[in-house]
């Protein structure tokens, strides 16, 4: 008999599986840390939480990568007429070229309007990368190309927005204020957050969660509803069967574990 137990430690009794432990995961954990080191640039990843993190960081440095190749290239088609042309002219001819691409990267607009394609970048920097590329022509900010790090920012300034906008892999379910709920269907797996911790939640492996039920238990996770959290979870079968007996026998109810803002 469990008592005054918390729902993540209760649940991890019956579906153990982790994210960090996955080949998958691990391979590409790797791949971030070989890059990153490359770069110059921190990595850690210990938990969950840091590695949603470093997702977020990852898809930016593509982000980045993509706009700086696609500009090279560009230019070097209008080599022939970019001596002719003036900073306007160039300006307007990038932004017609790069248009496309930048409709294709992950982005989500800042609370002063700014778009931000690369969230370890602050709102200034964003804005040239967006608006401006042809900023890069001047030396002091050509070697941003190259040498960033020196003006990386930790991109959780924007709060959960990365994290809504895709930047991680794991999908975002709801938020709201400074707690989300993100999941990641590979290990069946709920993670309830704020922007320092997080609190797994796995479901059973065999379990079918649709959009629907995802947003009904983001929702009671948001919301700190163990009664209705639960009843989702028996009435859709998201917990084993081992595990539902267990609950079953239960006297006391479980307990979320506290999340703050």
């Amino acid at each position: 008999m469990f008592k005054n137990l918390s729902v993540d430690v209760w649940l991890k009794k019956f579906h153990r599986q982790q994210l960090l432990k996955t080949k998958e995961i691990k391979k590409d954990i790797q791949w971030m840390k070989d890059t990153f080191k490359k770069e110059g640039m921190l990595f850690v990843c210990q938990n969950p939480t840091d590695y949603f993190k470093m997702q977020i960081i990852k898809t930016s440095l593509s982000n980045k990568q993509k706009l700086e190749k696609a500009y090279d290239e560009v230019r070097n088609k209008l080599i022939e007429i970019w001596p002719t042309i003036d900073y306007q002219q160039r300006n307007h001819l990038m932004n017609l070229e790069l248009f496309s691409l930048k409709q294709t990267l992950c982005k989500f607009e800042s609370q002063t309007g700014v778009w931000i394609m690369i969230p370890f970048f602050n709102e200034l920097l964003n804005s040239l990368y967006h608006k401006e590329m042809v900023v890069f022509e001047l030396p002091q900010f050509y070697k941003l190309y190259k040498q960033f790090v020196k003006e990386c920012v930790d991109p959780l300034i924007y709060g959960i927005e990365p994290y809504r906008a895709g930047f991680s892999n794991a999908a975002f379910v709801d938020g709201q204020n400074n707690r989300f709920v993100l999941y990641v269907e590979s290990v069946k797996t709920l993670y309830f957050c704020n922007l320092k911790e997080c609190t797994e939640y796995p479901l059973f492996e065999k379990a079918e969660i649709n959009s629907q039920l995802l947003t009904l238990l983001g929702n009671s996770l948001l919301e700190h509803d163990v009664e209705q959290f639960m009843s989702l979870c028996t009435e859709h079968s998201l917990i084993s069967p081992k595990a539902a007996k267990s609950y079953a026998k239960l006297k006391k109810p479980l307990i979320f574990t506290n999340i703050a803002d």
